[in-house]
């Protein structure tokens, strides 16, 4: 694996990591079926998405199972957005301060979504690129 694959993989590891760390700390999956869902599709991009993305042979599933739970990620968290302002979650008022709503709104978790999807398909490319020495 040339080195810049692996660091493209070890990031992809490291982001679907810390996203099944955030999410089972906020959807334990033993306080229900709603919840178990909120940390199952995390895990399964770290598990079944890193795997996937090893083999040459196997990146095209790596890069269509990533793009999917990335962009149901981003969904369902634009979504949680949306919901949030309507209902009051977010205490800061948007007029008011603007940046700090965006803060506390999941936002900067859909941008690691968008993140998480670019990485994936960088390392596809660079995965069926590869040349062969031998």
């Amino acid at each position: 694996m040339r080195p810049e694959r692996m660091q493209l993989w070890l990031a992809q590891v490291a982001m679907a990591l810390g996203a099944v760390m955030t999410h089972y700390i906020m959807h334990p999956p033993h306080h229900g079926v709603t919840y178990f869902w909120g940390t199952f599709f995390p895990a399964m991009d770290l598990l079944l998405v890193s795997a996937l993305f090893l083999s040459k042979r196997t990146a095209v599933w790596g890069l269509l199972f990533n793009s999917f739970l990335a962009f149901f990620g981003i969904i369902m968290m634009t979504d949680l957005i949306v919901v949030g302002a309507l209902n009051g979650w977010i205490k800061t008022s948007f007029w008011g301060n603007p940046l700090r709503w965006l803060m506390e709104s999941m936002f900067p978790n859909v941008m690691l979504a968008v993140a998480d999807f670019f990485v994936g398909l960088v390392l596809y490319k660079l995965t069926i690129s590869q040349q062969k020495l031998i």
